[in-house]
């Protein structure tokens, strides 16, 4: 099982498994009433006092002097000071046996993100409190622990998931090239640079895995970023063996050697390869040694000039060799298809057939580039149900015509006017839902649509949440979104105005307490972008509808990190180079989105019937109105919700820390608190068991 909870009368703890993460949540209990029932305390005191006393490993009582023990307020504490938690890991298979406690250090939070585990295995977490060892014990002089857990073990027993076997097989990569780890293991391969983006010069660094001289160590730092999703996608288009096989595919960007040379490899063992691929452009003057070349008449030449992401996939594809003629034929005159006349061909999927037959499809985030395995946080997710497989191929049957993305009477396109466009094809494959979707279910929107009212639709999820919502944004929050994001139970005075005007803004509020929300950016929010947009919608007379990050992130509800790597400058300090000892940097190989490129949704995540919206749209207007995008609403499988909250939590856990240390230190403080620093009284627990603060509603949403 993938969700396992176990308590005494001390502690309790709720592990919630995905295929590589294993999720603690940990709370403390007390007897509440008469009967002596437990449950999780809400106040510190009172849990505090229902502590049992504490027990060595041996399970015999430790006596101490109160002389022994440190003096809190010119008292001495009580001998059973709670500092944190003790974790051992046994894999029940190998029976091979981890500590989690770096350095013998407590663990001091009230959840525990154990990233180091595999898929398909059965894992047993051991969980006791620690306090501080007495400095009298019968501990030798030489190996005496500073710390040491007490009281029995509580166990709790999970299984990771296998995602080569089930119905879905959901992958992540590493998504944190940025950490500390990354530069311990390939720092050696470091480059520095000197840059002056945005009119600031400053110092960066970047471990680019591709240019690491050693072929084994570029291979292993390859792999350690891509963390199973380019495998996963080379392993999906393998099973397509022989002639018998089909591969009907759509990309964005498609410049990945190992993929590109997957496809041509079944092209050669006979596989029907076919492959939509984003192509646009613009008609420019042409030049011609510096000059713009006019015709006989005096008028300008104009030549068609394609963008970036057209031409970088058009040199891929010509950059690659087949030893029989007739397959490069096929390749380069019978495999690809041009998408000329949508906004964006966004998609990036891959519809496996055998015989004829849509028998699974892979989708996601994963773009088919360097960047999206080992550079930003993507995920690749297959679906294996052949109604799903041939809802994808008719829409990709649809999107081989290449029609018009709009109607003509949205995009004024003078495109072959007979064509049904894809917005309405769409909407025809899937209409608008009304309501939440059926338990247990999977539905499949795709875009352009019509209007706007999927993304509405995606708000009212977002709205209707009791517990929990987990949401990344690669590019910014849609303004459908941020007006949900931006109420924690009544609307703001300055947002009167905008619930008045829109019904379904003031149906999305809220007055739940104990809602979390997580939002996770790419990056910091820009103020001067804010400013400019606020001042746009005022223009417009829709000022006091606007809103955006600087508005919600003030709200208690919403728990905010983007993507950041720990900074070594002190805040107007920026053309000098921090110190390059175990410093982060990033591979360097993505260009526009450094940091958080999935586009997923999570709604009561860690209820028996979790919302998760995943696929390729970015929750925008534009994914949703002038893109070509699919997404995934699967309503009521804990098991896909259980490998989607393990990965997010794993990365806004990494993201959020650094925001907070590099906002320390950007406010000039010269020593803040380490990650591993040890504070050795309870004060550490108390925004844990504060109502008004964040960690109390995690606390109690995770135990």
């Amino acid at each position: 099982k993938m969700r396992s909870r176990s308590e005494n009368n001390d502690i309790s703890v709720h592990a919630i498994a995905g295929t590589r993460v294993v999720i603690l949540g940990l709370n403390l209990m007390q007897k509440d009433d008469e009967s002596g029932d437990s449950s999780p305390s809400t106040t510190l005191s009172a849990m505090l006092s229902g502590l049992t006393v504490a027990e060595d490993a041996n399970g015999a009582d430790i006596a101490a002097s109160e002389s022994s023990l440190p003096e809190k307020n010119g008292q001495s504490p009580s001998h059973d000071m709670f500092v944190g938690y003790a974790i051992d890991r046994r894999d029940t298979s190998s029976g091979k046996s981890t500590s989690l406690n770096f350095d013998g250090r407590p663990i001091q939070k009230f959840h525990y993100g154990d990233y180091t585990v595999e898929p398909g295995h059965q894992y047993e977490y051991s969980v006791r409190r620690m306090i501080k060892a007495p400095s009298r014990s019968s501990y030798s002089f030489f190996s005496r622990p500073k710390y040491v857990a007490v009281g029995s073990p509580l166990v709790v027993t999970v299984t990771t998931e296998d995602p080569s076997t089930s119905k879905h097989g959901v992958y992540f990569n590493r998504g944190a090239a940025g950490s500390q780890a990354y530069a311990e293991k390939f720092g050696e391969f470091r480059k520095w640079h000197r840059v002056n983006k945005y009119g600031t010069p400053h110092w960066t660094s970047t471990i680019n895995p591709l240019t690491i001289p050693d072929p084994a160590k570029k291979k292993e730092a390859c792999a350690w970023l891509s963390r199973g999703l380019e495998e996963a996608l080379l392993e999906f288009i393998s099973q397509a063996k022989d002639s018998s096989w089909q591969l009907r595919v759509t990309a964005y960007e498609f410049t990945h050697k190992e993929v590109i040379h997957a496809f041509a490899a079944a092209v050669e063992r006979g596989v029907d390869v076919k492959i939509i691929h984003h192509v646009k452009g613009s008609h420019r003057p042409k030049t011609r040694y510096n000059d713009v070349v006019k015709d006989k008449d005096g008028e300008v030449v104009k030549e068609w000039v394609p963008d970036k992401t057209t031409s970088d996939t058009q040199r891929a594809i010509d950059a690659v060799g087949f030893q029989s003629l007739d397959h490069a034929r096929i390749w380069h005159h019978d495999t690809f298809i041009e998408r000329h006349t949508s906004s964006i061909m966004h998609n990036k999927f891959i519809i496996l057939l055998r015989d004829g037959k849509p028998v699974q499809v892979w989708t996601g985030s994963t773009n088919f580039t360097e960047s999206a395995f080992y550079g930003q946080s993507n995920v690749g997710h297959i679906v294996r149900d052949e109604g799903i497989a041939q809802q994808y191929l008719t829409y990709w049957n649809k999107l081989a015509l290449d029609p018009p993305g709009r109607s003509k009477r949205h995009s004024g396109s003078s495109h072959d006017e007979d064509a049904v466009p894809m917005d309405e094809i769409n909407e025809q494959l899937q209409p608008d839902p009304a309501g939440a979707q059926p338990h247990d279910s999977i539905t499949v929107f795709f875009s352009p649509r019509k209007t706007s009212d999927l993304l509405d639709w995606y708000a009212d999820r977002m709205g209707d949440a009791t517990d929990s919502v987990h949401f990344t944004a690669a590019f910014g929050v849609s303004q459908p979104l941020a007006h949900v994001l931006n109420h924690d139970g009544k609307p703001s005075p300055s947002h009167e105005v905008g619930v008045r005007r829109s019904p379904r803004i003031a149906r999305r509020i809220k007055t739940d307490d104990k809602l979390l929300r997580y939002i996770l950016l790419d990056s910091q929010p820009s103020e001067h972008s804010s400013e400019k947009s606020r001042a746009s919608a005022e223009k417009k007379g829709r000022g006091n509808e606007y809103c955006d990050y600087f508005d919600f992130k003030k709200l208690k509800s919403n728990r905010i990190a983007y993507g950041a790597v720990l900074s070594g400058r002190k805040e107007g300090v920026e053309d000098v180079a921090p110190s390059s000892e175990h410093s982060e940097a990033l591979t360097g190989l993505s260009t526009f989105v450094d940091f958080v490129h999935t586009k997923f949704m999570m709604i009561d995540v860690l209820t028996d019937n979790p919302t998760i919206i995943t696929g390729s749209a970015n929750f925008s207007i534009a994914s949703t109105e002038q893109n070509d995008e699919n997404m995934l609403v699967i309503q009521g499988d804990t098991a896909v919700a259980d490998v989607y909250f393990t990965e997010f939590m794993r990365l806004f856990d990494h993201f959020f820390s650094r925001d907070k240390r590099n906002e320390s230190l950007g406010k000039g403080s010269k020593s803040p608190r380490a990650w591993i620093d040890v504070v050795e009284d309870d004060s550490w627990m108390k925004p844990f068991f504060d109502p008004s603060h964040q960690l109390f509603r995690e606390r109690v949403l995770l135990s």
